[in-house]
């Protein structure tokens, strides 16, 4: 985050990605305003263009524990069929045929070089390069890539120990079953009602591949306290609120870098579902991840995993010292108070009561509708 907005967040938290006081209702047509630190489309009905970046000062690091259990495969021998299993837990394998290669690669990461034959994990899927390439997207270039048939579930990412006790910079981690997400239970019909929390007052809406439905499965792994307080409808308040404030930030899941900004520069720009900002935020999320995101800042925007788990980081790791009451995201919605969120994430910029802020508890409001829950009180800060 630039000095200009950061003097005005310190206190408050997240800056806003963009500023959609004056988007329309679902459904409605509205021009895009402008952002708190970028400019936006100005075309009627079409989204903001430009976001601005999470400028909270940095909370403790946390213990940088490790995550995810060990990945074992069942089985041995050409004779067995042998199923991949995650998180520590094994499945039997079958008897019979030739044990298929496991899906145990890299996420897919935007800009980075691929040659010929590398294989990459992207939309929960496999793909392997035809021809070298500078990272085109496996599902719009179809000439450099193609679908590759393994094993669905192992650990993947490149550098080693980006979730358990390696440290160093890996990439995405585990990749697991969407059907083993904790989200599986809150979600009605798990990943299209996800996709139905993020359809914005716009026509053309166009997720971006970092924001995958996939990654955050992987990334909740190492965050066991979020939504899971075993009152199912504080936890599907808690869905709600944390999804609410990724619409706003990164609007509607469509912008990763604020203000568009490259995502591969070297500063500390707002980045990804929370838009994080400011070296303090990116060394004490690293810290915690056992990855050095000071050192490749452009991980957050590019490699999915890591960008939600930086926001799952903000949400339930992360206090933010300037705010009065409850100083943690997750800690203030599981009490109920959505206002209190808001206030973390960009109280010194949207409240009290800016529109801003009446926006992101209308977002809430939206999606507690959708999964079947009253919003409750406190609402707007």
């Amino acid at each position: 985050m630039f000095a200009a907005t950061s003097a005005l967040a310190c206190v408050s938290g997240v800056a806003d990605s963009f500023d959609d006081s004056h988007l329309p209702a679902q459904g409605q047509a509205g021009s895009g305003v402008a952002g708190t630190t970028g400019t936006t489309g100005t075309q009627a009905g079409s989204p903001p263009t430009s976001a601005s970046g999470s400028t909270s000062s940095a909370g403790s690091a946390g213990s940088a524990t490790g995550f995810g259990g060990t990945t074992t495969t069942a089985g041995s021998g050409p004779a067995q069929g042998g199923a991949v299993t995650t998180a520590g837990t094994s499945s039997s394998g079958g008897t019979g045929g030739t044990k298929p290669e496991a899906c145990s690669y890299p996420a897919w990461a935007a800009g980075h070089a691929y040659v010929k034959g590398d294989k990459v994990m992207y939309m929960g899927k496999a793909f392997i390069a035809n021809d070298d390439n500078p990272g085109y997207d496996p599902l719009v270039s179809t000439f450099f890539w193609s679908p590759y048939d393994c094993q669905a579930v192992s650990t993947g990412g490149s550098g080693g120990g980006s979730m358990g006790g390696g440290g160093g910079t890996g990439g995405s981690g585990m990749v697991i079953n969407n059907g083993d997400c904790v989200l599986g239970k809150l979600l009605p019909q798990g990943e299209t009602t996800y996709h139905a929390m993020f359809i914005p007052p716009w026509q053309g809406h166009q997720e971006k591949s970092l924001y995958s439905y996939s990654a955050l499965c992987t990334a909740l792994k190492g965050f066991g306290q979020f939504a899971n307080s075993g009152n199912a409808e504080a936890d599907k308040r808690e869905v709600a609120a944390f999804f609410a404030h990724v619409a706003k930030e990164t609007a509607f899941l469509e912008q990763t870098d604020e203000a568009g900004q490259p995502s591969g520069s070297g500063d500390f720009h707002g980045r990804g579902a929370i838009q994080l900002t400011g070296q303090a935020n990116y060394q004490a999320a690293g810290d915690y991840l056992q990855k050095n995101l000071v050192g490749n800042p452009g991980m957050v925007s590019t490699d999915a995993v890591t960008n939600w788990q930086t926001a799952l980081w903000f949400w339930v790791v992360h206090n933010n010292p300037g705010t009065a009451g409850t100083k943690n995201c997750h800690q203030a919605i599981q009490a109920g108070d959505f206002a209190q969120t808001t206030r973390i994430i960009n109280g010194g910029v949207e409240c009290p009561g800016s529109d801003s802020a009446k926006t992101r508890a209308q977002y809430f409001q939206s999606d507690c509708t959708i999964l079947g829950i009253s919003a409750g009180n406190n609402l707007v800060c």
